[in-house]
């Protein structure tokens, strides 16, 4: 938490400083919405439930102006400064519920929404590998484990619960370019595989996404496989960054210009991807970076986004858009 953040929630000024409000663009980022608790897979990827995400769509849609994917790039392109408070609402992944849950919110609210789907797990039966990590936690419970590139080992509680989850998906993520070998030990450790019942659509369609095209949302590109770009040889970056982009294209019949960084800390991509990404035919990429976007047209490639991964409490949300950074 920085300092900015300490003292305005210390001392409660999110509704003194509200009504001065920075100029810029706003990203809010969900991932999954729904109930956490009912998963057998990553709790920690579930932004909300409908109830609060409803509740957030009503905030940003009465203290902002929700602008659609396109009116960013247009901004971007012709360097237009930003003179009011922009909301641009953004998912990661391509879960199902972001098709049943959050499209008819959106819809009935008239919000336009950009979806940052990985291509290779639409229309598919697969697993991710931060849901196989967390449902392989799961099987480890009142257990002790350290796996090999861990500085320290971590208790799995009898019941294990979403912060024994979050604890080891960190300690994976710290090593970015071994998760598959970590992933290899959890499946050593437990011997067990995940039954065909429990992988049925998981994932969006590409008829489902089509029809969210149709009423107003705009899809990008979350890679093909979610694997790291900074962990990726040049030749693996390109097929991550065209074979994405080829199947949206195929499948929906149009053109798509953005992206978001799997993961997309700072330690994720860096500026020397920039080439490869525009040459790909992207204008816009997204980071998973807290910031307030102002030089839409200086940071094209590393737009910061608010990650969404509670439910919603005003004066909460209102500190952390307050205290973030502007770039």
């Amino acid at each position: 938490m920085n300092v900015k953040h300490q003292l305005i929630k210390r001392l409660n000024l999110s509704t003194v400083l509200w009504p001065f409000l920075n100029n810029g663009l706003y990203c809010f980022n969900f991932h999954r919405i729904g109930a956490w608790q009912e998963t057998s897979y990553d709790p920690c990827v579930f932004s909300c439930d409908a109830e609060n995400f409803e509740k957030y769509l009503f905030f940003i849609k009465n203290n902002f102006r929700v602008v659609s994917l396109d009116e960013v790039n247009d901004i971007a392109e012709k360097n237009i400064p930003i003179k009011e408070a922009l909301a641009l609402i953004t998912f990661d992944d391509g879960y199902s519920d972001n098709y049943h849950v959050a499209f008819p919110l959106l819809k009935s609210l008239k919000l336009p929404a950009t979806f940052f789907i990985t291509t290779n797990l639409i229309n598919s039966n697969l697993i991710p590998w931060w849901d196989e990590i967390a449902w392989h936690i799961r099987q480890l419970a009142n257990k002790t484990i350290k796996l090999t590139p861990w500085h320290h080992a971590l208790t799995i509680d009898k019941k294990p619960s979403r912060q024994n989850i979050r604890n080891a998906l960190q300690q994976i993520k710290k090593n970015p370019s071994l998760i598959e070998s970590q992933l290899d030990e959890l499946r050593a450790l437990t011997s067990k595989k995940i039954c065909r019942n429990e992988i049925k659509d998981i994932f969006m369609t590409w008829q489902q996404i089509a029809e969210m095209v149709k009423n107003n949302m705009t899809i990008g590109s979350h890679s093909h496989t979610h694997k790291v770009f900074s962990c990726l040889s040049e030749a693996e970056l390109n097929f991550e960054l065209k074979e994405s982009k080829r199947l949206i294209e195929l499948n929906l019949s149009n053109t798509i210009n953005s992206l978001s960084y799997p993961v997309g800390n700072s330690t994720t991509y860096n500026k020397s991807m920039c080439g490869a990404i525009s040459s790909s035919g992207y204008k816009l990429a997204f980071s998973f970076n807290t910031l307030i976007n102002k030089n839409l047209n200086e940071n094209r490639f590393e737009m910061g986004r608010f990650p969404i991964d509670r439910p919603f409490n005003e004066r909460i949300f209102k500190e952390m858009i307050l205290s973030a950074k502007s770039k």
